[in-house]
């Protein structure tokens, strides 16, 4: 695999991506899987393996998948590539942040791209959920990590090494 096209596509997704790490993965499992790259199962285990290491989903996406296409060079581009658009964004807003946020149009807007982020999650959501809960086991560890997370807060590293176990357990 060429490293341009594995800069391009995460380029792409890093620009087009808006809402955080957990927004991007409907977008990156498109462009993964359709590309042939890895199949919806593969995808899925490293999400979970990206949930569990530390820093920003999105950016441990790019790592993993970079590196399974090219190895060290192909994880250091699509990292990179990932994290380039917002990073010059960020530049940018920073600069002109404090004069524009209060304006009626930028308030506007970010009222309008709130709920497509909400939009963006569920789709995700939905998307790796067909594939990753398929037994009645995986709608139970499902359901208690949503349920302990919204009533409790329970730390996600805990729902993790919870749904680990419980995966050796039952699975």
């Amino acid at each position: 695999m060429a490293l341009l096209e594995l800069f391009t596509t995460f380029f792409t997704i890093g620009l087009f991506s808006f809402g955080g790490g957990y927004a991007i993965l409907s977008f990156l499992q498109q462009e993964v899987v359709e590309r042939g790259w890895m199949t919806t199962e593969r995808f899925t285990d490293l999400i979970a393996i990206s949930q569990s290491t530390p820093g920003p989903i999105a950016i441990n996406m790019a790592t993993f998948v970079g590196y399974q296409m090219g190895s060290v060079p192909g994880a250091l581009v699509a990292t990179f590539a990932v994290a380039l658009p917002g990073m010059g964004l960020m530049v940018l807003l920073a600069l002109f942040f404090i004069h524009f946020y209060e304006r009626p149009l930028a308030q506007a807007m970010f009222r309008g791209l709130r709920p497509a982020v909400v939009g963006l999650i569920a789709a995700a959501a939905w998307q790796i959920g067909r594939v990753a809960v398929v037994n009645g086991v995986a709608i139970g560890i499902a359901g208690v990590c949503c349920l302990l997370i919204a009533k409790w807060k329970v730390h996600p590293a805990w729902l993790v090494a919870g749904s680990a176990i419980a995966g050796i357990l039952f699975f």
